[in-house]
């Protein structure tokens, strides 16, 4: 058998430790940020069998009935807030402008990200307040 077969037979198997989310505070932190969506996919679920009970007629559904619903509700909030603010504040480093043929500050390009979720926010807000008279 040559060197070269015997090579070709060989497979090195690289393993990644299980715990290496624990080793830095910034992979501690993305892992965090990752997960928040399972909290927030759970809850639309959730959601979505209030939505249908709530179709099945008022003897089924009372709204925010449980209270199980209301903590979680509060729980998947923060992690919601958490995702939102860390994603917005990567905006400075994933998006990059030129206007006349000057880069635009990181900074300025977070603080307009923020500023739009501030003006979405609030109008999301006026529209549920305005039509849940």
């Amino acid at each position: 058998m040559t060197s070269e077969a015997h090579a070709a037979g060989r497979e090195y198997r690289w393993r990644m430790p299980t715990s290496w989310w624990t080793r830095s505070r910034n992979y501690f932190f993305y892992v965090v940020r990752e997960f928040t969506a399972l909290p927030l996919a759970l809850w639309l679920l959730w959601l979505l069998v209030e939505i249908k009970r709530a179709g099945d007629g008022p003897a089924r559904y009372s709204p925010h009935g449980s209270a199980a619903f209301v903590v979680f509700s509060v729980v998947v909030l923060l992690f919601a807030l958490y995702h939102s603010f860390t994603f917005l504040t990567l905006a400075g480093t994933i998006i990059h402008l030129r206007v006349l043929d000057r880069p635009v500050p990181p900074s300025l390009i977070v603080l307009s990200q923020f500023g739009l979720w501030a003006v979405a926010s609030g109008v999301i807000a006026f529209v549920l307040i305005w039509f849940g008279r």
